[in-house]
């Protein structure tokens, strides 16, 4: 069993660990893992299984020959990384490297026909996010007024949603399309299901507009000023936000499916109030609390694909557990949280 050097420091990246953390863990000398990460020495096979173990992969994952990638500029330039330790991101981009690998494998003789697409628009030919959105809209045909399910549009257009865990309140969201996968979209899981729309929304811009090049300044207010014409149309949401204040504002939430903050940032930037007024609004919201945890959540919208292709996998293909954990590289009591087999509760999709 070959190791591949790259595969050992992403699978121990992903658990937040040292190589001194893992020397630990394992009885291994760190000096046997420093070599076995550059490749100066291989990794003794005898080994390999209690360094799986630990680093909570199969001995086959240590060995596969993915490429790994790095965030790009469309979805982690001028975020909040500053603020993060480099173990915290390396942490979250070991993550999310493996969930796309696995996304890869697991979609590897699987169909997928996709009734629409995740365009690419330039913004300087078009002028303006908001029109990339307004574009975006047509293109996936939605209807006037609010968007329905935005996750069930997003991956009726090729792209994959997660909810993962970050340990961090410092990143919303992480959106990435590699070459050989598909658009991937991994939210915070703490969001609230308001607030993961528009996250969603934000990176789904980033995507259309920036994905492939070059940084930019302006990419984080673009994105921004694409999610709101995406879901709050200029044309459409207008009459409504005449004379928004907190409790207007509490009663256009479940319509227009969006946080009130947001209603009132976008009155706001259409001039239907000064921003000395949407600050005030602002103020008497953190006072009360709602700034944290609004009233009257909605309904969360919850990812299909990645539940899908486990299932396919499972009753379809009649894979074992065992064998699924092969094919994702995951320990088999990690595999089982995240797929219910025939024998405890049948999966299925959520219109």
């Amino acid at each position: 069993m070959t190791i591949n050097p790259r595969m050992l420091v992403l699978a121990r990246e992903a658990q937040g660990l040292t190589q001194q953390d893992l020397a630990k863990a394992t009885g291994l000398a760190q000096s046997t893992l420093s070599k076995a990460e550059t490749g100066v020495r291989p990794l003794p096979e005898a080994d390999v299984p209690q360094v799986a173990k630990v680093l909570r992969v199969t001995p086959e994952l240590l060995t596969w020959q993915e490429e790994v990638y790095g965030f790009g500029s469309a979805s982690f330039f001028h975020r909040k990384q500053q603020s993060l330790s480099q173990r915290t991101l390396r942490k979250i981009q070991a993550r999310v490297n493996l969930l796309r690998m696995r996304l890869v494998r697991l979609s590897d003789g699987i169909a997928v026909d996709t009734s629409l697409k995740i365009p690419h628009i330039d913004i300087d030919e078009v002028g303006t996010a908001a029109e990339a959105a307004r574009r975006v809209r047509a293109a996936w045909r939605l209807p006037m007024g609010p968007v329905p399910n935005l996750v069930n549009i997003v991956e009726a257009a090729g792209g994959t949603v997660l909810l993962r865990d970050f340990e961090t309140h410092r990143i919303n969201a992480i959106s990435v399309w590699h070459p050989g996968s598909g658009p991937l979209f991994v939210l915070n899981e703490g969001l609230s299901p308001e607030r993961q729309r528009f996250v969603l929304a934000h990176e789904i811009g980033h995507m259309v507009m920036h994905e492939g090049d070059l940084p930019r300044e302006t990419a984080e207010k673009e994105a921004d000023s694409f999610a709101e014409e995406l879901l709050m149309p200029a044309a459409e949401i207008a009459k409504d936000l005449s004379g928004i204040d907190v409790r207007r504002a509490a009663a256009l939430k479940p319509y227009w499916r969006v946080p009130m903050q947001s209603l009132i940032i976008r009155a706001e930037h259409l001039g239907i109030i000064t921003q000395a007024r949407s600050r005030s609004l602002h103020a008497y919201m953190n006072k009360a609390g709602y700034l944290v945890s609004e009233p009257a959540p909605i309904e969360r919208e919850i990812p299909q694909i990645y539940k899908e292709m486990l299932r396919i996998h499972i009753e379809e293909h009649d894979y074992s557990v065992h064998e699924l954990s092969q094919v994702v590289g995951m320990l088999e009591e990690d595999l089982e949280n995240e797929v219910v087999t025939p024998s405890r509760r049948r999966l299925r999709l959520v219109p």
